[in-house]
């Protein structure tokens, strides 16, 4: 090995070369054991070309982190390289042994991880054993580098990557890929409109105009079942309850899915899953061909400025995909800060345009975010807490309340009690008692219902605040979720396709202008209700391709309805938006029952709704008569679902 003198920039150069290259090997594997899971999901409501790009999109982010990864290392070595000028190239080479060392035992680590993933997911392993091979194969490894032979086969294994050519063509090859993505983005988005937000709003609505203002205001993750306003055993919505008693109360009320982006795409259409075709979390309204089908649209088109207030990103992305459908949409500020400096510098890789998926890609950078836990340690400055309380949301709803002229329709949804549940004091430890924690199942349904206490606590201060009263002397106010969620039945969270009665059950508070008296509606309905009551509320047409009804007419029948309407509920995360229907579940409620059929096998459970929180009772076998009956109330509604025998 040659020591010849080198030029510090030529040593430094053939250093940064070398870590580029060894640095993207790694992250290239790790993207190699992500990314398989993510395009399966992709290709459920992308086309190939857009899984191509979103898989591109990632592969060039991994390439220009390896960069700055390979800069901060180079950066190190400068003083070393400064002190050293007779022996530079012995110190490069050094340093490049010791980093192909590092590098294969990374991938080797990589690759024995994910063939243990695979395992455990089949059940053949648990982390214990795991953890003890990972643990046994670097003692193995370290031992290996001892031995002479052994260590020179590991630090020439990568060579041929090495050589001076390949590693300025793996440099080059990023360059241009980067700046041609980043330029077809940009050409693309011009193309197309993409938009800049938030938009100009009109100083005043246009004429024609002659219902109240519209303020909608939905939760995420909030179960009615959580709510003392309907009978929770614990006082976690006080402020609610006060709301609701000049208000109608609908006590029966469930949500077209089982999470956020198909419930929330439910609520503004008027239609189920099924028909706007928002299966997936990363789904888009403008995918499905709905993008003009939406409350949005309509209540502009009738002189309504139409505004959302939105911090939970899932529901941000699937505004965003519709933007130009409101008059004003400020940009989400609920992560952390680091998160979203780090979203905002690769700014460039996400761009406005209308393929792919930017919510998957905000996604990707949060999974990112999301493994800080084992860092943090090292890494104090890197904060986990996310920022936005139910407070600043409800801020930012006061703020862009401010922005509108009479004559709005303003959507707010703020993410609590959605996890990550972090309540403030004083609302921490409220109702978390040690002595009443007996397991995973307590410890976080009494976190949830703080959270839930301290989102009330901050609707209340924002309905109480005298600007905003002000505002909405003549709004009807709306109160909803977009799901619900569970702590019992064995069923913890939200999603999935049990539809347990948590998960399906939800708030549904409407008060009109001016109105003093509260009522209790028991009539049954769902999200695709909530459109069509908004229309007739502004004095608008309700459009013959909702699904739903509106339920003005029923806003004064105190305590009636019990026996009358339907809920229907879907579940399709597993299917593709271009295919017909293979898999999920589709479940209905007749304000007595539950039922929940199977797609891919057409059985169908039958619970009470009395029981309906418990994920695995099936009480077809008691009362075939009615499970079939209410099979058949499904096909009916559904005529597209493959009809198989139960």
């Amino acid at each position: 090995m040659s020591s010849a003198p080198v030029s510090f920039r030529a040593a430094l150069v053939s250093l940064w070369f070398r870590f580029v290259t060894l640095t993207t090997v790694v992250l290239l594997f790790i993207l190699a054991s992500w990314l398989p899971g993510r395009l399966a999901r992709w290709l459920l409501f992308l086309t190939p070309g857009e899984v191509i790009f979103e898989a591109a999109v990632r592969v060039i982010f991994v390439a220009l982190t390896a960069m700055a990864l390979a800069t901060l290392l180079t950066a190190l070595a400068v003083p070393f390289l400064l002190r050293r000028t007779s022996s530079r190239t012995t110190f490069v080479e050094a340093c490049t042994k010791t980093g192909v060392a590092l590098t294969v035992c990374a991938v080797l680590a990589i690759v024995l991880t994910a063939i243990a993933d695979s395992a455990v997911d089949l059940g053949h392993l648990s982390w214990f054993p795991i953890r003890i091979v990972l643990a046994a194969y670097l003692l193995a490894f370290a031992a290996a580098l001892c031995l002479p032979r052994s260590r020179d086969q590991v630090v020439a294994g990568l060579d041929g990557i090495l050589s001076k050519k390949a590693t300025r063509r793996t440099v080059i090859a990023t360059g241009v890929s980067s700046a041609a993505l980043v330029a077809g983005e940009f050409v693309a988005g011009k193309a197309t409109g993409g938009s800049a937000i938030p938009r100009k709003i009109p100083v005043s609505n246009t004429p024609g105009r002659t219902g109240p203002n519209v303020l909608l205001i939905t939760f995420d993750a909030l179960s009615a079942e959580h709510m003392s306003l309907y009978g929770y055993g614990l006082p976690t919505t006080p402020c609610i309850d006060e709301f609701a008693r000049g208000s109608s109360v609908f006590t029966n009320f469930y949500s077209a899915s089982t999470f956020t982006t198909p419930g929330i795409s439910s609520i503004l259409t008027g239609l189920y899953p099924s028909e706007h075709h928002v299966y997936h979390v990363d789904g888009s309204l403008r995918r499905g061909g709905y993008a003009r089908k939406t409350l949005q649209h309509l209540m502009r088109a009738e002189g309504y400025s139409t505004a959302a207030s939105l911090n939970n990103p899932v529901a941000w992305f699937l505004a965003d995909g519709i933007s130009e459908e409101f008059d004003y949409l400020p940009e989400m500020p609920h992560r952390p800060d680091f998160l979203m400096k780090l979203w905002n510098a690769t700014s460039p890789l996400h761009q406005h345009q209308p393929f792919g998926t930017r919510n998957a890609e905000f996604g990707s950078l949060e999974w990112l975010w999301s493994r800080r836990a084992t860092l943090k340690k090292y890494f104090p400055a890197i904060d986990p807490k996310y920022v936005f309380t139910p407070s600043a949301s409800f801020e930012q709803a006061r703020e862009t309340l401010d922005k509108l002229p009479d004559g709005f329709f303003l959507w707010v949804h703020t993410l609590a009690p959605h996890a990550p549940r972090l309540p403030d004091a004083p609302y921490l430890g409220r109702f978390s008692h040690p002595a009443a924690n007996r397991g995973p199942m307590d410890g976080n349904r009494f976190r949830y219902d703080e959270l839930l206490a301290e989102a009330d606590g901050a609707f209340g201060a924002f309905l109480s605040s005298p600007e905003v009263a002000a505002r909405l002397k003549n709004t009807a106010v709306i109160v909803a979720a977009d799901h619900g969620e569970s702590f019992e039945g064995g069923v913890l969270g939200h999603g999935g396709g049990d539809q347990t009665r948590p998960v399906v059950h939800v708030p549904l508070i409407v008060h009109m202008p001016g109105q003093e008296h509260g009522y209790r509606v028991s009539v049954t309905a769902d999200h695709t209700a909530l459109a069509p009551t908004i229309l007739d509320i502004a004095g608008l047409p309700r459009p013959s391709w909702m699904r739903g009804g509106s339920l003005v007419p029923w806003l004064t029948r105190d305590g009636e309805g019990g026996s009358e309407g339907l809920a229907f509920t879907q579940f399709l995360e597993t299917d593709s938006i271009v295919e017909p229907l293979r898999s999920g579940t589709v479940g209905v409620v007749d304000g007595n029952h539950q039922c929940v059929l199977d797609i891919a096998t057409g059985k169908a459970k039958l619970r009470s709704l009395a029981q309906a929180h418990l994920r695995d009772l099936d009480c077809s076998d008691e009362n075939p008569a009615l499970a079939q009956k209410l099979r058949e109330v499904i096909y009916a509604r559904f005529p597209d679902l493959p009809r198989l025998k139960a």
